[in-house]
């Protein structure tokens, strides 16, 4: 299965959920999405606006691969159960989020790599990403809570 996540902003993200719902069709692989706040709906995945928390986190767990925006929590989740991420940043010029701070996300990711993170930067290039993550091992879990406390420690300690 493969999970696809906008997670809970209020601001819609068609552009992923189209994308993902074109290659559903073709996928060996059962898709179920996570819409959020969008206002397309998939015609060839299974849906729901949103799941409880912890049912995210069994869908993270148990899928064969992830494609979602470039949330850190869902990029915490898959490294800690080891799930193959394809992350696609939600853009300010498209009206899916009010900054770019998730497209910056992805260009630190794609400078400074996590194993198991695979960067898409528009929705098109998933596909090729995602046949990778499907194809390659799985990625060991990793316990990210001592990268994310020294980062966050280094940012307090900036401002």
């Amino acid at each position: 299965m493969v999970y696809v996540t906008v997670g809970n902003h209020d601001q819609p993200f068609d552009r992923l959920l189209m994308e993902m719902d074109a290659l559903a069709v073709r996928m060996p692989e059962k898709v179920v999405m996570q819409t959020g706040h969008s206002r397309y709906i998939p015609r060839n995945a299974e849906y729901h606006d949103f799941f409880p928390f912890a049912e995210a986190e069994t869908l993270i767990q148990n899928a064969a691969a992830v494609v979602g925006h470039a949330g850190i929590g869902t990029v915490i989740s898959c490294r800690k159960y080891g799930t193959p991420l394809i992350i696609c940043p939600r853009r300010k010029a498209f009206s899916e989020h009010f900054n770019d701070h998730q497209l910056e996300i992805c260009q630190e990711l794609i400078i400074r790599p996590r194993p198991g993170v695979q960067v898409a930067v528009e929705p098109e290039a998933i596909a090729e990403q995602l046949e990778r993550a499907l194809r390659e091992p799985r990625p060991a879990p990793a316990d990210c809570a001592p990268e994310l406390k020294k980062t966050l420690q280094k940012y307090l300690a900036s401002l």
